[in-house]
């Protein structure tokens, strides 16, 4: 998997980590502990994979990005199961739909790569070939570069959808607005 890769997969789990603590800060308690629980972990597995230089527990996340996504899904389609309209879950629209995109994100493109990489691997063990290596090396200017724009591209979209969908949460529509104190003098 290349670094470009990694890198978008962190930058996805950090905005849908980062924006499911914002929605589970004011959700009812059931969800906020399913959406905090889920949000850390997200955060968690992002600050991993950026650490760590490779993915962790890809297997794993393949699957349970998707579960946050079904929390809201079930929450928005039937209420929350504990008697709260849809209206009052406390789950807003925007935020919950960017935060499903990164996740969706993850799961998706993960699940390709590991598909790809196991029938990359299998074709190559009936040949009897190595696994690594797989296409002409990139010159070592050019691959910066495409780093560093891939870096930029990624911080720019992840940013730029985080951003406002934190800003549409609870937390971000009573967050005393810039050039004001807090104690209201």
């Amino acid at each position: 998997m290349s670094a470009v890769t990694r890198l978008w997969f962190a930058f996805a789990a950090l905005g849908a980590g980062l924006i499911h603590v914002a929605v589970g800060a004011s959700a009812p308690f059931p969800l906020a502990v399913l959406l905090v629980g889920f949000g850390i972990a997200e955060l968690t597995w992002g600050i991993a994979a950026l650490s760590l230089g490779r993915l962790p527990v890809p297997r794993a996340v393949t699957g349970a990005a998707l579960i946050p996504v079904f929390v809201w899904g079930a929450t928005a389609a039937l209420g929350s199961g504990l008697g709260v309209s849809t209206e009052a879950t406390g789950l807003p629209l925007f935020s919950m739909t960017v935060a499903s995109f990164f996740n969706l994100f993850l799961a998706v493109v993960m699940a390709v790569h590991q598909r790809r990489s196991s029938a990359a691997a299998a074709a190559a063990f009936e040949l009897g070939e190595p696994v690594a290596g797989q296409g002409r090396p990139v010159p070592a200017a050019a691959s910066g570069w495409r780093f560093l724009t891939a870096l930029t591209l990624g911080g720019v979209i992840f940013s730029g959808l985080t951003t406002p969908a934190l800003a549409a949460t609870d937390a971000g529509q009573l967050a005393v607005p810039h050039g004001t104190s807090h104690s209201g003098h």
